[in-house]
């Protein structure tokens, strides 16, 4: 009988570790997935932000776009706008590229679903980005047109010409 009492705790024993390593496993599973759920919310949360400046950003450069073609004096006489909208631009790209790797390193992630919706957020970031840096350019290329046109230009005397063989002969002269 002794045998027998020993074999039962023993069978006991077993099972409380079992039940021991199980509750550890599930509480710690729950803690990660916690934990994933977490980083999915901080980061959605980070994207939405992100987008939203982004956007506003846009819808201002949109407006600033339309302010300018208004004006009639040189906006950039010293080319600082130029360099500053530039440097936005370079900031935009570097932005741009950062997120296209960080939806691919979430493309990549196991743990993460298309029901998560990082990458469709990461997406439309990246989209915002684009835009963005393209707005920049198209900002930078009409201030420059703009200042040319604004910019007063001086007409000298012996650049008139009144006769068109004259300006003709003129024109050939420069091909020699």
């Amino acid at each position: 009988m002794p045998f027998a009492l020993s074999k039962t705790m023993s069978r006991i024993e077993i099972e409380r570790r079992e039940i021991r390593g199980f509750s550890g496993s599930v509480a710690a599973e729950a803690a990660r997935n916690l934990e994933l759920l977490g980083a999915i919310e901080s980061t959605l949360a980070w994207l939405t932000r992100l987008t939203s400046t982004l956007k506003v950003d846009i819808a201002f450069g949109t407006q600033l776009a339309e302010d300018i073609g208004n004006l009639t004096e040189v906006v950039d006489p010293d080319n600082s706008l130029e360099a500053a909208m530039l440097e936005a631009q370079q900031s935009v790209e570097s932005l741009y590229d950062l997120l296209i790797a960080k939806r691919e390193a979430g493309r990549r992630d196991r743990q993460l679903t298309e029901d998560d919706g990082i990458e469709a957020a990461y997406t439309e970031a990246i989209a915002a980005a684009a835009d963005l840096h393209n707005l920049l350019n198209s900002l930078r290329w009409q201030i420059g047109e703009h200042d040319i046109d604004a910019t007063p230009h001086e007409v000298r005397e012996e650049n008139l010409y009144s006769d068109p063989d004259a300006l003709l002969d003129s024109l050939l002269s420069l091909r020699k």
